[in-house]
């Protein structure tokens, strides 16, 4: 067998294979699940071996790229496809299989400047509520009203960098319900907030946990992630994120988040 491009004809056998390592593959298994197999922004191939099973799976979503394999893969193969396409920013995945691509010099990627995070999981087993002291801040889900101010918010918080389709993206998100979230407001201004992506049956990703710098301190992100958490679970559903602030990753353990690998992205070099 060979790889081949990856159709709705495919989505049972691909979300079986991916459901085996379901954190690491929240990415690939939420957007079947909220985008589909076959669409305009995003494209899946597979690689399978002799007797029709798959080895590997490489995700296209607009110019960021995932592979996943288990164990071994045709490298060269998923390279010639990226290699070929036009759309291509960044590659992204747990490290042991984005170092096989180290080597790849047709591909541009920038591995001078790899970020490496930490990659962790919370279970309905794991978490520990945290004992949070009343607030006065105001604290409420978002809503689709409220995404230009989300966006004001995250153009505050200087640990975080906006790409140029971050307001598409989380009204996309929002929409399609492959995300949720919470806000903390002072005077009707949003100084705080958490949320989830790529939301599947199995998990949801928690991405933009931030607070503006002078509202630091008073545990208004540990008090959003546990409302957070706790309603996720409560959906039968673990929580995956990414860390390398050891400051953030101290309130992560603290709710039972725990390690469960790395995770690298690579940028294409602005050389190009």
């Amino acid at each position: 067998m060979a790889i081949r491009k990856l159709g709705e004809d495919d989505r049972a056998k691909t979300l079986a294979f991916l459901e085996k390592e379901s954190a690491l593959n929240l990415f690939f298994i939420g957007n079947i699940h909220n985008g589909g197999m076959e669409t305009n922004f995003q494209d899946f191939w597979g690689d399978f071996a002799e007797e029709g099973e798959l080895k590997g799976v490489l995700l296209r979503y607009f110019g960021s790229w995932i592979s996943y394999a288990p164990g071994d893969f045709d490298v060269d193969g998923f390279v010639a496809i990226m290699a070929a396409h036009k759309d291509r920013d960044v590659l992204s995945g747990i490290d042991y299989v984005t170092e096989k691509f180290r080597n790849y010099k047709e591909l541009s990627f920038d591995w001078g400047k790899k970020r490496q995070t930490y990659f962790a999981e919370l279970t309905e087993e794991s978490f520990q509520p945290p004992i949070c002291a009343p607030t006065s801040f105001t604290i409420k889900k978002m809503t689709m009203q409220d995404v230009e101010e989300i966006i004001r918010l995250t153009r505050g918080i200087k640990e975080f960098n906006l790409g140029s389709r971050a307001e598409e993206s989380l009204q996309k998100s929002l929409a399609s319900r492959a995300g949720r979230g919470y806000i903390a407001e002072e005077n009707g201004r949003l100084v705080c907030m958490a949320r989830t992506t790529a939301e599947n049956p199995k998990s949801a990703m928690v991405i933009g946990v931030g607070t503006l710098s002078e509202y630091r301190g008073q545990g208004l992100a540990t008090l959003l992630m546990d409302r957070l958490c706790r309603e996720v679970l409560a959906d039968g559903k673990k929580l995956c994120l990414f860390y390398d602030n050891p400051k953030a990753g101290l309130i992560y353990k603290g709710l039972g988040f725990y390690d469960i690998g790395k995770w690298n992205m690579i940028n294409v070099s602005s050389r190009l």
